[in-house]
């Protein structure tokens, strides 16, 4: 076979889709050397390509893999002018249309129709927040993610679910049937783990101005992540607690959260709350490693990563229980209801005033974390091309 992959999110600051389709790949590399890939990357893909590292991807570049860059023949600059409904995919479809391909594998919102059926199409779907909680994004990024959705469902060979609980809300909102979709479970990635030397632990604690021992989040400040709540929370333990554990808030940019740092000031305690910025790959175990605990009160998510990526560090957990989390942390995180402040403010007291319970959810982390594997991810993903070129 002779397959697409769609690695457009890789480069520049990597959000959740970025890291879905940069581990996938280097799984992929890992069990098949005998298909073919094009790993593509099309530009204008997002503003964050504008980033420094837009250029480094570190995707797999040799044997049976090849990293291919297609631009859009329209200056950046002029690009928002044609952004209308529809062109993203029209972009795709334009840009994809001459590769020489059996599949091509859609790892964005923006779904190439592909009216060539000579090529399969595959789609990958995180979530349904634009369905489920329009009120957390910008109109656009809802007409533009609902019409990706239904493109998925009318045009896709087959789609693929980070989770159950996608599935089941791909069936229950858009219809979708069953048996056109296959659940991979993702992983956090290699590169995290229990950071243990001192020095490279200093180093990055001066890097990015970071205390000592503080509560950590770390997500794309947008939202459904539920920030507010968290420093809500946070806000309401003793001043003791608070100087001897900062909270740090590492991410990117986000959206429609430009009211964060206010709220901050008005909790009274901009003093204890660091905003750390995106942390780069090379240094985000060490991030994850020292934290006293890791807290992720998400009020939705398709998957949610950054727990896994937590355990892996062996960092105790404090996140949600909606949505899809549950499935992925098991009993190995303090589950919480993220619309209440008072059970996040009593679960992060306890959490931290108990070495024991600390101590006790880390050992659960690190064996939870070792159940999810990139490998098997690719493993199910190949089966899922090898399914439709059979069909």
């Amino acid at each position: 076979m002779k397959i697409a992959f769609d690695c457009s999110l890789v480069p520049g600051e990597r959000g959740g889709i970025g890291q879905y389709s940069y581990n996938l790949a280097h799984g992929l590399s890992s069990v098949d050397k005998i298909n073919t890939y094009k790993l593509y990357i099309l530009f204008p893909a997002a503003s964050r390509l504008l980033h420094p590292e837009r250029l480094k991807t570190d995707l797999p570049d040799s044997g049976n893999f090849s990293v291919v860059y297609k631009t859009i023949p329209v200056p950046f600059q002029l690009f928002h002018y044609f952004w209308i409904p529809g062109m993203p995919s029209s972009f795709r479809e334009y840009m994809l249309g001459d590769l020489d391909v059996d599949i091509i594998h859609s790892n964005t919102f923006s779904v190439p129709r592909l009216k060539n059926r000579k090529k399969k199409l595959v789609v990958t779907i995180y979530d349904l927040t634009v369905v489920t909680h329009p009120e957390h994004h910008k109109k656009t990024n809802i007409s533009h993610c609902v019409t990706g959705i239904k493109d998925a469902v009318k045009y896709a060979d087959h789609i693929i679910a980070i989770s159950n609980h996608t599935k089941r809300d791909l069936i229950e909102h858009f219809n979708a049937p069953e048996e056109l979709i296959t659940v991979t479970h993702l992983a956090a990635g290699p590169d995290y783990r229990e950071e243990k030397d001192p020095e490279r632990l200093a180093a990055i604690r001066m890097k990015y101005g970071l205390p000592e021992d503080y509560v950590l989040f770390i997500g794309s400040l947008e939202p459904r992540k539920n920030v507010k709540t968290l420093i809500k929370a946070y806000s309401a333990l003793d001043p003791k607690t608070r100087k001897e554990h900062p909270l740090v808030i590492a991410g990117g940019k986000g959206w429609l959260n430009s009211d964060i740092p206010s709220i901050v000031k008005k909790s009274g305690i901009s003093d204890n709350v660091l905003f750390a910025g995106y942390i780069s790959s090379e240094d985000i175990s060490g991030v994850y490693s020292q934290a006293a605990l890791f807290v992720y009160p998400s009020l939705y998510e398709g998957f949610g990563l950054p727990i896994l990526e937590a355990f892996a560090c062996g960092t105790p957990v404090i996140t949600s229980n909606t949505s899809s989390i549950p499935e992925v942390a098991g009993d190995a995180a303090m589950l919480i209801s993220p619309a209440d402040a008072d059970q996040l403010t009593a679960a992060i007291e306890r959490l931290l005033k108990n070495k024991g319970i600390r101590d006790e959810f880390r050992a659960r982390g690190l064996a939870r974390a070792s159940m999810f594997s990139w490998e098997k991810c690719a493993r199910e993903t190949l089966e899922v091309y090898n399914k439709v070129m059979r069909a």
